[in-house]
């Protein structure tokens, strides 16, 4: 049975000697598999998928200085089941899943413009890939990329344009085929890692 969605929200209290989770001010937007990001003491829930299944593309904020949530500018991509991650004061979505197709395609949110703007796609498609930052480098780990096992160490061909996705097709490069398929054909134990300066992704 698929998991539903649902926009009530929980925070781990733990000033109190018995830690406990309490309810906050409940999203305004019902979702599952949604990406979470902490930039400049405001929490942003984006994307997932809606109680039908579809991909979300919309995004709001929660302001914890007034307590309440507000919607702010879509990705420009549907995306579920996606990495986040936080760097020089900008908020990323990698990869994920359209509903159709797994997604190789990066942008990058800024919260002083309130804009969404395409950067390199990742060198493979990835869905639920784990994301880190360190030291300015940002890292993506793992994730499915929808087809067989690659067999390899996950190297990316330096030769290639790294290049910026143009939106035409949305990032969706990966088939869908193998989305609902768990034995595991399709995860990846590849690594790489993004440098804004270098504006490409590299194998690690």
């Amino acid at each position: 049975m698929n998991k539903l969605c649902s926009q009530s929200v929980n925070m781990l209290d733990v000033s109190s000697l018995s830690p406990c989770w309490v309810p906050m001010t409940d999203m305004l937007v019902n979702r599952k598999n949604l990406g979470v990001g902490v930039l400049n003491d405001c929490i942003y829930a984006i994307g997932g998928f809606d109680n039908d299944e579809s991909a979300l593309s919309n995004v709001e904020v929660f302001d914890v200085s007034i307590q309440k949530w507000r919607m702010v500018t879509s990705m420009n991509t549907k995306r579920n089941d996606f990495g986040v991650g936080v760097l020089n004061d900008r908020l990323y979505a990698v990869g994920g899943y359209d509903g159709s197709h797994f997604l190789k395609s990066v942008e990058c949110y800024d919260p002083i413009l309130d804009t969404w703007e395409p950067v390199a796609d990742l060198s493979i498609c990835r869905e639920g890939a784990s994301i880190g930052v360190l030291n300015g480098v940002m890292y993506a780990i793992g994730g499915r990329d929808g087809g067989i096992d690659d067999g390899s160490d996950g190297s990316i061909d330096n030769g290639s344009d790294g290049g910026i996705d143009d939106g035409s097709d949305g990032g969706n490069d990966g088939n869908s085929d193998g989305h609902n398929n768990d034995d595991g054909s399709s995860y990846l134990r590849s690594v790489e890692a993004y440098r804004p300066s270098d504006g490409v992704w590299s194998s690690i």
